[in-house]
């Protein structure tokens, strides 16, 4: 299984689906950041291939790079900004006896890019003509 879905933030490959878990690949581009966002089963670790990126909890900010992770538990409100371009792992996977619910996620705020140190959302950048994706 391998499908390809651009974002803003760069593009995420499906490596694996099961029924209570998921393995993407995603190559990040520097200055966007992914929605924030949580989910009421689902965990996610970020394992750092290349690159530098920053995961953003509503408690602490961690700093990734090559070699190191970071897990998010639900209910935990998170993002990710991506500080140098990277490549990393996202592994996000629930209990055995609870399937991964494609829906499992509450966006509490839009994606998008940084510009001139200025967050802007995909809907922005979208409404100027900007969005490239």
């Amino acid at each position: 299984m391998s499908e390809n879905i651009n974002k803003i933030w760069g593009t995420r490959r499906r490596i694996l689906l099961t029924d209570n878990s998921e393995i993407d690949l995603l190559y990040l581009k520097k200055n966007s950041f992914c929605s924030t966002h949580s989910h009421k089963q689902k965990l996610n670790k970020f394992v750092v291939i290349s690159g530098k990126i920053e995961i953003q909890t509503e408690f602490a900010t961690q700093i990734l790079q090559a070699k190191q992770s970071f897990t998010v538990k639900p209910p935990l409100t998170h993002r990710f900004l991506v500080l140098e371009d990277a490549i990393i792992i996202e592994l996000a996977y629930t209990s055995k006896n609870i399937k991964i619910n494609p829906h499992d996620i509450i966006r509490i705020s839009q994606g998008g890019k940084l510009i001139n140190g200025i967050e802007i959302t995909e809907d922005e950048l979208r409404k100027k003509g900007l969005l490239e994706l």
